[in-house]
C-alpha cells in the first residue's frame, strides 16, 4: 500500500505536461534501442555477406586463374620443347660464319665452362675475338651466327675497341650463347636396360 501510494503520489505531483516528456522520453529510449540493434544486425549480415562475396572471387579466381596458369604451362613447355638436344659445335659454327665477311677473322676461341640451369637445361658460351674487322661485316658475322636454324643463339657479350681512329677497323671480343636440353628419360631407360640385362 505504501509502495502504490509512493507511486501514485510521484506521478500525481507531476504536470501533465511532464507526464508527456516522460512518456516521450521512454518512447524514444525504446525508439533508439532498436535503431541500435537493427544497425548491428545490419552490420553483422554485411559482414557475413562480404565473406561470401570474398569466397567467390576466391573460387573465380581458382577457376580462371587456373586456366590461365596450364595456359602458360603449356606455353613454356612449349619454348623449351623448342630448345635443341643436339650438342652445338661452336668451332664449325664460327667458321661457317667467317664467309659472311671478308675482313671477319677469328682468334684465340676457347669454349667456356657449362652452367647446369636445373630442370635439363644447361647454357653452354664460347669465346674468340676478331681483329681488323670492319662494323659492317662484324654485323653480319653475328647476324649469321644467331640465325643458325634449330639451336637458339645469342650474343652474349661484345667489347668493342677501335685501335685507330682514322681506319674503320675494329678488335672486337665476342662470347656467344646457347641453351641445349637434356633428355630425362635417359637415365631411367638405361637403368631398365640394366635391370633387364641382370635378370
Amino acid at each position: 500500500m505504501a509502495r502504490d501510494s509512493m507511486g501514485g503520489g510521484f506521478m500525481s505531483r507531476l504536470t501533465p505536461r511532464e507526464r508527456t516528456y516522460i512518456l516521450v522520453l521512454v518512447l524514444v529510449f525504446f525508439g533508439m534501442g532498436t535503431l541500435v540493434l537493427l544497425y548491428l544486425r545490419d552490420k553483422a549480415l554485411r559482414d557475413i555477406e562480404e565473406g561470401i562475396a570474398s569466397t567467390r572471387r576466391a573460387l573465380d579466381a581458382v577457376h580462371t586463374r587456373g586456366a590461365v596458369y596450364k595456359e602458360r604451362l603449356a606455353e613454356k613447355e612449349e619454348r623449351e620443347a623448342k630448345i635443341s638436344s643436339d650438342t652445338l659445335l661452336f668451332s664449325t659454327l664460327v667458321e661457317e660464319s667467317t664467309v659472311a665477311g671478308e675482313t671477319v677473322k677469328v682468334s684465340n676461341e676457347e669454349e667456356l665452362t657449362a652452367m647446369e640451369l636445373g630442370g635439363g637445361l644447361i647454357k653452354r658460351s664460347y669465346k674468340f675475338n676478331l681483329s681488323s674487322v670492319t662494323l659492317e661485316d662484324l654485323v653480319k658475322f653475328l647476324t649469321k651466327i644467331e640465325s643458325k636454324p634449330g639451336h637458339v643463339i645469342i650474343t652474349d657479350h661484345v667489347v668493342i675497341r677501335s685501335p685507330s681512329s682514322a681506319e674503320d677497323r675494329l678488335n672486337v671480343e665476342v662470347t656467344i650463347a646457347t641453351w641445349e636440353r637434356r633428355e630425362k628419360e635417359k637415365p631411367a631407360a638405361a637403368e631398365g636396360t640394366e635391370e633387364g640385362a641382370g635378370s
